[in-house]
């Protein structure tokens, strides 16, 4: 009891300092961010302005912060006058996830960031992926591919715990190799230059599970 009542006497103090001289808190400043709204940051103190700026509980306020899984990380400075000034790194999303029901973005560590839905746009160059433990087997599977590849894979498959299955955006469908995706990419990029497009439109897909050979299936003629 007489620790709170020193608490109260303290705080009572500060605040009647702090609206004396000048330092209550009056703004805040935020970089700008693609995915987090700044109403989403700003919520956390809208109850503390005009209060003194010595009185923010910034501690409180970053496990708030923390729970965003939009945020990688974030400083929060105040200026000791009337600013507090927020710096936050947004998480980038390397893939998304389809469980089923609904496409999620993902990052490096194979942590769900969000839903994909109105910016779905943004992420459209990102390779969706499928199939049981894809999730936990896609970073693996993107830091494997040649970077002239990552552009060209629509959807990636995981199937039966062990190689995945790619629909290219040329609407070719690849079969890897099982631990050799590298090799199987190499051996499809041979082949791609050895054809013409014209013949590259009448294949459905490529079979590229066998070392150092190629099978193919045609689409089926109208």
């Amino acid at each position: 009891y007489k620790s709170n009542t020193i608490k109260k006497i303290i705080f009572n103090n500060i605040e009647k300092f702090s609206q004396n001289y000048g330092y209550s808190f009056i703004k805040i400043n935020i970089n700008n961010l693609i995915n987090i709204k700044p109403e989403e940051i700003e919520k956390y103190f809208t109850q503390y302005y005009g209060k003194s700026i010595f009185l923010i509980p910034i501690k409180e306020i970053s496990k708030n912060l923390h729970q965003n899984m939009w945020i990688e990380d974030f400083t929060i400075k105040n200026d000791y006058k009337n600013t507090i000034n927020i710096n936050i790194v947004e998480s980038s999303p390397i893939g998304i996830y389809f469980n089923g029901a609904n496409s999620l973005l993902f990052d490096k560590n194979g942590e769900i960031i969000d839903l994909l839905d109105s910016n779905f746009s943004l992420y459209s160059h990102l390779i969706k992926f499928e199939g049981d433990n894809s999730l936990l087997n896609a970073n693996i599977f993107i830091n494997s591919l040649p970077f002239l590849f990552r552009n060209e894979i629509k959807k990636a498959i995981f199937i039966s715990n062990r190689r995945w299955d790619i629909k290219l955006k040329n609407g070719i469908n690849l079969k890897l190799a099982e631990n050799k995706i590298l090799d199987s990419f190499n051996n499809y990029d041979k082949f791609y230059k050895n054809v013409s497009n014209q013949e590259l439109t009448e294949i459905e897909m490529i079979d590229l599970r066998i070392p150092k050979q190629i099978i193919l299936k045609f689409k089926a003629i109208k």
